[in-house]
């Protein structure tokens, strides 16, 4: 006999696959209504409105564009409602394009939002255009300019108070890059009141969150506890499975390397909740950690598991995205199909459609199932794979705490009065971080060489990835009293993989350094020439003649070069960052004479 729990799980499944349902057949009944020829201009925008409202965040947004252009296309002069509708489509168009990651798109949507507002003199359109482009620049890393829009939008925003409530979270992520902590709190304080007074639990747990998050990297353990708690206590209030996994996640991450038992526990929490919703992503995290610390207390049969969970959830999700991207095709081809069939002649010219039709559909399927084999043979690959990667993890996180205490000692050892005491502390680390180095190397190189690094590039600003590298290699470059100059502009964009650009220069600067006599310059610039970038590490060093150029690309031909203290290098840098380079579509350049330095350029596309 079946128990109350039972029929409660069953009536919420019923009303989840309903609610699924009636969203799903009212969007293809406005995607039919936009379909139909010599309907209204009002009725076609207010339509494409609401079908791309609808789509938004589901795995119908793809197509969003489409859908938002019919609306675009009509004549709204002279008609405030439909401007009004069109602002609302670049908006969304904004947002998706930002999601993507081509912020130029966004850029341009937004600006057109706002060109709206101006000309009808609408406040609230021009202070949504505001926050959509401060939005973008805080993606794009450009904290500054980004705080600039969003208390242009907190101006105009007038008496809506929620929507105030979200720029005030948004000044608050933006400050938390920036600004002191009584800045950002401000903000927050404003978020967590409006919240309280209106009881919307949902949104007062996402905000105790980021809070949360804000007092981990204050190392302030007191409010960290105090506001996960809060987060915590809200998204229960709330009753929502996807809101309390979140939080079980965040908790269990900031706990992960402390206490990694109670951080399971969390883990393993999040994971009960993400399945009750099938929210993949939480799923997918979930599993990820509870493998990493199975590994880590050598439990290998549970992390074997794990792992094995998320190769049948690939597979799972393999399935679904193979199903959307067949509704899509047929979308497209039954639109083509239509059109092709309203311009035809004669009852030849649509035979031949049909068939042709048929003969597609016929070859496409072919192709997904070679496609689906394919994807099989690297599932398997891709177990063996993370199982290489648990391995990697054992060897470099072990090696990564010695080296951390090799510097305490060395920093306790500049007061000891034997100066051989203190030389030979430093040459220690020295020897530490050259090993760590080349281990760091090496594993980067192997997964270049095997294609497991993902290449993700998109428009960035470029000093600020400089500026880090500079800030890692200071120490080294103190000990020579080297100085290394940032000549890059700051607002200068290339389109690039932020983690391999940084491979790059990080392996660049660390040669400049190694080669360079006692109180040298090493310059580090970046100019536009047509359609590229142009990256340029150049130092005052002991430079090379041709021969040694013609060498330091081959891997076979390897050698590592002892630096002006002598000091050792992994002989990989330049190979690892031509590989990276090459990636990007750029090409790299070595200059250098004998005793008069060495500069090494390479472009990135614009």
């Amino acid at each position: 006999m079946l128990n109350t729990k039972t029929i409660l799980a069953g009536l919420i499944i019923m009303l989840a696959y309903h609610a699924t349902a009636l969203t799903q057949t009212r969007i293809d009944s406005l995607r039919t209504i936009l379909e139909q020829v010599n309907i209204p201009d009002s009725i076609t925008i207010k339509t494409s409105v609401e079908v791309c409202n609808a789509i938004v965040n589901t795995d119908k947004e793809y197509l969003l564009p489409d859908l938002a252009l019919k609306g675009l296309e009509v004549n709204a002069s002279d008609n405030e409602f439909m401007a009004h509708s069109i602002s609302i489509l670049h908006e969304l168009l904004g947002n998706y394009y930002c999601r993507l990651g081509k912020m130029t798109n966004a850029i341009e949507h937004f600006e057109r939002m706002r060109l709206i507002g101006e000309a009808d003199q609408d406040s609230t359109i021009i202070a949504k255009s505001n926050n959509g482009l401060g939005t973008v620049y805080y993606q794009m890393g450009s904290f500054p300019k980004a705080l600039d829009y969003y208390y242009k939008a907190l101006s105009l925003s007038g008496t809506d108070t929620l929507f105030k409530v979200r720029i005030y979270n948004n000044i608050g992520s933006a400050f938390t890059s920036l600004g002191p902590m009584d800045s950002v709190m401000q903000y927050y304080n404003k978020s967590v009141a409006y919240h309280l007074s209106h009881q919307n639990f949902n949104y007062l747990s996402t905000t105790y969150s980021e809070i949360a998050i804000l007092y981990q990297k204050q190392k302030n353990d007191a409010e960290l506890k105090k506001y996960f708690n809060l987060a915590l206590d809200a998204s229960l209030k709330a009753n929502e499975p996807f809101q309390t996994a979140g939080v079980y996640l965040s908790i269990g991450e900031v706990i992960l390397d402390q206490h990694p038992d109670i951080a399971a526990d969390y883990f393993g929490k999040a994971l009960a909740l993400a399945q009750q919703t099938n929210n993949y992503d939480q799923i997918i995290k979930s599993l990820e950690k509870l493998a990493f610390l199975s590994e880590k207390k050598r439990d290998f049969e549970r992390a074997y598991e794990y792992l094995n969970l998320l190769v049948n959830l690939d597979n799972s999700l393999d399935s679904k995205q193979s199903r959307n991207r067949l509704e899509q095709l047929e979308y497209e081809q039954n639109a083509d199909t239509k059109r092709n069939i309203a311009t035809a002649k004669s009852n030849r010219q649509k035979s031949f459609l049909v068939i042709l039709s048929v003969s597609l559909a016929a070859l496409f399927i072919l192709l997904l199932m070679s496609y689906n084999l394919h994807r099989l043979r690297m599932k398997i690959s891709r177990t063996r794979d993370k199982f290489f990667s648990m391995i990697a993890h054992d060897i470099k996180s072990p090696f990564s705490g010695i080296l951390g205490l090799s510097e305490l000692i060395k920093e306790e050892s500049e007061s000891h009065p034997d100066p051989l005491h203190q030389k030979q502390v430093a040459s220690l680390h020295e020897s530490l971080t050259h090993v760590y180095d080349l281990l760091d190397n090496l594993l980067v190189w192997s997964q270049s060489e095997t294609g497991k690094i993902a290449f993700k590039p998109q428009i960035q600003i470029v000093a600020p990835i400089v500026e880090g590298v500079i800030q890692l290699h200071q120490a080294s470059a103190k000990q020579k009293g080297i100085t290394i100059v940032n000549e890059v502009a700051f607002g200068l964009t290339a389109r690039f993989d932020a983690n391999m650009f940084h491979t790059i220069l990080r392996n660049l600067a660390s040669n400049a350094i190694k080669f360079s006599p006692d109180k040298a310059t090493v310059f580090i610039s970046a100019i536009k020439q047509g359609n590229e970038v142009l990256v340029a590490v150049r130092d005052q060093g002991v430079g090379m003649d041709a021969s040694q150029i013609e060498k330091v690309f081959k891997s076979d031909d390897r050698i590592s070069t002892p630096g002006t203290r002598n000091e050792k290098g992994t002989g990989l840098g330049l190979i690892l960052g031509k590989n990276f380079i090459t990636r990007h579509g750029g090409k790299i350049k070595v200059e250098s004479k004998k005793g008069e330095g060495t500069t090494i350029s390479f472009t990135l596309p614009d």
